[in-house]
């Protein structure tokens, strides 16, 4: 007792999330319901599916990354790094 108390980690937006997450992907197949997972082990929230998704199409889209869905029932998509990695660069406007 009398010990100094942690700080929580500051969580991370679900945007941000998904572009570290995306950053970190080689090219392979990915699960749309496994990229769900591992964002909401970053952020502590529990975001839609779509929600993902759609960012996960912007990061491809800013990142000349490709994924394209394979699979529609399974959701599995086939991840192709872009050129360039967004790594820590601001995002404006709303995360």
């Amino acid at each position: 007792m009398g010990g100094r108390h942690k700080r929580p980690m500051k969580q991370l937006s679900v945007t941000r999330a998904v572009y570290v997450v995306l950053d970190s992907f080689q090219e392979g197949i990915i699960s749309g319901r496994e990229l769900q997972f591992l964002v909401s082990n970053k952020t502590g929230k529990d975001p839609y599916h779509s929600t993902v998704l759609g960012k996960a199409r912007d990061y491809c889209d800013i990142t000349g990354a490709e994924m394209d869905c394979i699979d529609n029932k399974r959701s599995l998509y086939r991840f192709k790094p872009g050129v360039f990695k967004i790594e820590n660069a601001i995002i404006s406007g709303r995360e």
